[in-house]
């Protein structure tokens, strides 16, 4: 399947509605899973639509941002060839994490993350960049908007515009005026239908109840083996890339450790996989590699199917009962 994947075939591509329509019916027939409520938060609440509804949502979101994701890393040219193994990478691993049978703002701000990095891999050297910027910093508040504690994320992207082109303070200030539209628009309409209210969910400063997120354990420790796999060849691949590719690299490095960082944090005191999830996103584009290297390809492959395989045996086993 790994093969079948790398290769410059856009028909693959037909494939994924059938992967995750296994998925939503292994999430359907297997254990039923509580919805998370950590996507709630101080402006985006979880929405109760019904089970089905849900499903079908929640499907569509990982189909769109499979793609999405797909056509990102092949349109800036992140390998010389066209591939649609992010895509797998992507369908494969977001179900784990987050669950098909409630609609929150999780895959939501997958896709605005998404939409952000598309934009800033727009930028240029020497060209004009305002517009750019701006848009960034829109299309990054619509994210905080659906999970709150992304917030700290607004340094790590005035990072990734330094890294593209010359520091700047005309363009960061525009990216910070972009930051402020959706914020204040949310804001004012709150206002005016007296709706203002924070409902800031601060975490307990304990560690999370082991044996009720004993089922997230394996998902965690199958992550970070692909992690490490992935880091271990993005180095030699750097080593031979573009000056281009390799400031792309560190703009996703960036948003990499951030992803890390806040997901780890928040797993730690919620036991909720919902914000390591992000970082998902890069890790697709850096797996890629691995699968490609000489050294690593094999491993890579191998705990893939293993992640693969656990991907769906996830939804009929439970290890805290």
């Amino acid at each position: 399947m790994i093969r079948l994947f790398l290769d410059n075939r856009t028909g693959v591509l037909f494939l994924l509605p059938f992967i995750v329509g296994v998925y939503a019916l292994a999430s359907i027939l297997g254990l039923q899973v509580s919805p998370t409520l950590r996507a709630d938060g101080l402006f985006f609440h979880g929405v109760n639509i019904g089970s089905v509804a849900s499903y079908i949502i929640q499907s569509l979101l990982i189909l769109l941002n499979a793609v999405l994701l797909n056509a990102v890393f092949n349109s800036h040219e992140f390998l010389d060839k066209n591939t649609y193994i992010i895509s797998l990478i992507y369908v494969v691993l977001t179900p784990m994490f987050i669950p098909l049978n409630s609609f929150d703002g999780s895959l939501l701000a997958h896709l605005v993350i998404i939409l952000t990095m598309s934009v800033l891999f727009q930028l240029k050297q020497n060209s004009d960049g305002k517009m750019v910027v701006f848009n960034a910093g829109l299309l990054s508040s619509l994210g905080i908007i659906f999970l709150p504690y992304l917030l700290p994320v607004i340094p790590f992207i005035l990072m990734m515009i330094v890294v593209i082109r010359p520091f700047i303070w005309r363009e960061l200030f525009l990216c910070l005026a972009g930051i402020s539209v959706p914020l204040i628009y949310y804001f004012s309409y709150l206002f005016f239908t007296n709706q203002l209210g924070f409902s800031w969910l601060l975490p307990n400063w304990n560690m999370h109840n082991y044996q009720q997120a004993l089922n997230n354990y394996p998902v965690v420790g199958l992550f970070a083996a692909l992690l490490f796999i992935s880091l271990f060849s993005l180095g030699a691949r750097l080593l031979k890339s573009s000056l281009r590719l390799k400031k792309q690299i560190q703009m996703l490095g960036l948003l990499f450790a951030f992803f890390i960082l806040l997901g780890s944090v928040d797993f730690f005191f919620s036991g909720s996989l919902v914000y390591l999830s992000l970082a998902i996103i890069p890790l697709t584009y850096f797996l890629t590699y691995a699968f490609l290297s000489k050294r690593s390809g094999i491993l890579a492959s191998i705990f893939f199917y293993i992640t693969l395989l656990y991907s769906f045996v996830k939804f009929f086993i439970s290890f805290t009962e």
